[in-house]
C-alpha cells in the first residue's frame, strides 16, 4: 500500500560559482488532493511530534506525513529530507494542501539570517530528498526514514 520515490539531485558548474538564494517556495514539495487538505480531512505530522500546518510551519524535521481521506479511503504523502553535512530541511506547510522540505530559505522560514548558499566552480552540491504514497492504515513515516536513510 506505498510507493516510494527517491530524488537526489545535484548541481555543478565548470564556468563559475553559483547560488541558491533564501526563498519560502523552495525545495521539495507536494500538493496534496483537496480532499486530504488540512482543511478537509487531512492532518499534518512531523518527525518532531508536532502536528497541524502551523505547529509545523518553518520548524526543521526529518520527515512531514500529510493525510487524510480520499473516497471513503485513508491515505497520503510522506516528504523526507537526507541531507548530511548541509543542513536541516525547514517546513512551509500549509492548510490547503502543500507541503515542502525546505533546506535553503533560512530567513523566509523564520530560523535566521538570510542566506546564500554558494556553490564553487567545478564543485558538486548534492540534495537529496524522499516521497512515499501510502494508503491505509500501514503508515509508517519513521520507518520509511530510516529506510530511505539506509540507501544513501
Amino acid at each position: 500500500d506505498a510507493w516510494a520515490i527517491d530524488w537526489t539531485a545535484t548541481f555543478r558548474s565548470d564556468a563559475g560559482e553559483f547560488w541558491f538564494g533564501d526563498q519560502e517556495e523552495m525545495g521539495f514539495g507536494a500538493r496534496v488532493a483537496t480532499s486530504l487538505t488540512e482543511k478537509a480531512t487531512g492532518r499534518i505530522r512531523s518527525s518532531t511530534g508536532r502536528e497541524t500546518a502551523r505547529e509545523t510551519w518553518g520548524q526543521p524535521a526529518d520527515w512531514c506525513d500529510y493525510s487524510g481521506t480520499v473516497g471513503g479511503r485513508k491515505a497520503g504523502i510522506v516528504l523526507m529530507a537526507d541531507n548530511p553535512g548541509f543542513r536541516p530541511s525547514f517546513w512551509h506547510n500549509r492548510d490547503y494542501g502543500v507541503f515542502v522540505a525546505n533546506p535553503f530559505g533560512l530567513a523566509a522560514m523564520k530560523q535566521g539570517e538570510a542566506s546564500r548558499v554558494a556553490v564553487p566552480q567545478g564543485r558538486p552540491f548534492t540534495v537529496r530528498f524522499g516521497a512515499v504514497l501510502h494508503s491505509g492504515d500501514a503508515a509508517d513515516p519513521a520507518g520509511w526514514f530510516k529506510a530511505f536513510v539506509a540507501r544513501r
